[in-house]
């Protein structure tokens, strides 16, 4: 496989509706990474007023814990998503893109003035 292959995923249901569990698994069954997935799924059009705009579905991803510096983020951020876009589209719904959320990146915490000068 190459190297930009898609990573898989290990999926797990928790205690609340569209929410889940992962272990993001690379090209060798190897575990990189901790993630809660989050569907975002559109309230039906017959439910809402007649001009309200229309909205895609997309995924929110927090990344409790991954093998990620600011060098490979965006290889990471693209090779997940391939892997969770592919999982969770239907025939229902096909989302469109997914929304990383990091809660503390360990590299930002490594800069001299990441406590006194947050980074926003």
């Amino acid at each position: 496989m190459s190297k930009n292959a898609a990573y898989s995923l290990k999926l797990a249901r928790t205690l609340f509706d569209n929410v889940y569990r992962a272990q993001l698994l690379d090209n060798n069954d190897q575990c990189i990474g901790h993630l809660r997935i989050v569907p975002t799924v559109p309230i039906d059009r017959s439910e809402l007023p007649e001009d309200a705009p229309q909205v895609n579905g997309f995924i929110f991803v927090i990344v409790d814990d991954a093998d990620i510096n600011k060098d490979n983020l965006i290889d990471f951020e693209e090779r997940t998503s391939f892997a969770i876009l592919k999982r969770f589209s239907t025939e229902h719904i096909a989302f469109e893109h997914c929304e990383f959320y990091y809660p503390s990146p360990a590299f930002i915490f490594e800069q001299p003035d990441a406590l006194s000068n947050p980074v926003m």
